[in-house]
């Protein structure tokens, strides 16, 4: 979830200590002794909840490596987050060990992982990445550059089985969105709806019917998803013809149903370009049997209406920033009546 730009906070003391970590995690990367001769430090544009700098190293070879370090710990996560995100969801090890033992089995695209420190006692924990250039997907407005996407996360989704992702359930910390999650979040949405009597009744009447909700998500085919495939997420990198579908901020990465990363993909797009990204997902997937159109477009909604859901429930002091700014409960209760019928 995106809060907010950060300026560069790390302590004085930081800089020496990190690049000392930094040259030990690259030789790890690379099997050899590594010495960096230049390192320069800058806060990065890209808003995080979190805070991440961009790093220009040069190696004693002579090659340069544009990084990024992401400091993943509680105290680094600014103020407005820390504030409003449900602490239930923190967990720091998660993107560090999706992008170390994961991600490496995923489509091509995603960050080289060049390591990290984590230090449990000192409550520590740095994520170095490969710097992408590149521009938010929603400041692209080319429709055919969100169909490479939708394409992208399908095929990362066929790329995970329940059965490969089952033991990586405890080692990468990932969230599972099984029953309990589901009815969790509901329970958030009608808690926070009691101070607003018109919320308060659409949550109610979203609430009589998500047993069927729930049931149908839980016999959904399970994967591993990104968790947040918000088009501010998703980082697209042009050189010449080629194009790098790049999905960054992997700390929400759960085991669930695909379809809640399409539909985290499709919203606030009009029905028609919704229809487009669908097909693009649906083509990725070749000639294995698929459900039914009516079969898909259900399943696809009670994901949407989830995420809705979730948005309701997220904290009853948030205010959602421009790129997740909706009517969320009308949109609740428009694909909670469309599912009910």
């Amino acid at each position: 979830m995106i809060y907010g730009l950060h300026e560069s906070s790390w302590p004085s003391t930081r800089p020496s200590t990190l690049q000392g970590h930094l040259e030990h995690r690259l030789a790890s990367h690379f099997g050899r002794r590594v010495r960096i001769v230049r390192f320069e430090e800058r806060a990065s544009p890209y808003a995080s909840s979190f805070p991440v700098d961009e790093l220009d190293v040069q190696l004693e070879d002579g090659a340069d490596l544009p990084l990024v370090v992401k400091d993943l710990s509680w105290a680094a996560m600014s103020p407005s987050a820390r504030r409003i995100r449900p602490g239930f969801l923190y967990e720091p090890r998660r993107e560090i060990q999706v992008y170390r033992w994961l991600l490496p089995h995923a489509p091509q695209g995603t960050a080289t992982w060049y390591g990290a420190v984590t230090n449990a006692s000192a409550r520590q924990y740095w994520l170095f990445l490969e710097r992408v250039d590149g521009l938010e997907l929603r400041h692209v407005g080319d429709l055919s550059i969100w169909e490479r996407a939708a394409r992208w996360i399908a095929q990362f989704h066929q790329a995970f089985s329940p059965e490969s992702v089952a033991p990586s359930v405890q080692t990468s910390r990932l969230l599972v969105y099984d029953a309990a999650f589901y009815w969790m979040w509901l329970s958030r949405a009608r808690r926070f709806a009691q101070r607003d009597s018109r919320t308060r009744r659409v949550v109610d009447r979203i609430a009589r019917s998500y047993t069927a909700v729930i049931d149908r998500l839980v016999r959904m085919p399970q994967t591993l998803i990104h968790g947040e495939f918000y088009p501010c997420n998703i980082v697209v990198q042009r050189r010449g013809d080629e194009v790098r579908v790049c999905p960054v901020d992997w700390e929400m990465a759960a085991v669930a149903p695909g379809l809640m990363d399409l539909a985290s993909l499709i919203t606030g797009w009009s029905h028609r370009a919704q229809r487009a990204l669908v097909q693009a997902y649906r083509s990725a997937f070749g000639t294995g049997p698929r459900p039914t159109n009516e079969s898909f477009a259900l399943d696809l909604d009670c994901c949407r209406l989830h995420l809705a859901v979730r948005m309701l429930g997220w904290s009853d002091r948030w205010v959602p920033p421009p790129q997740h700014a909706r009517d969320w409960l009308a949109e609740a209760e428009r694909i909670s009546a469309r599912v009910e019928r």
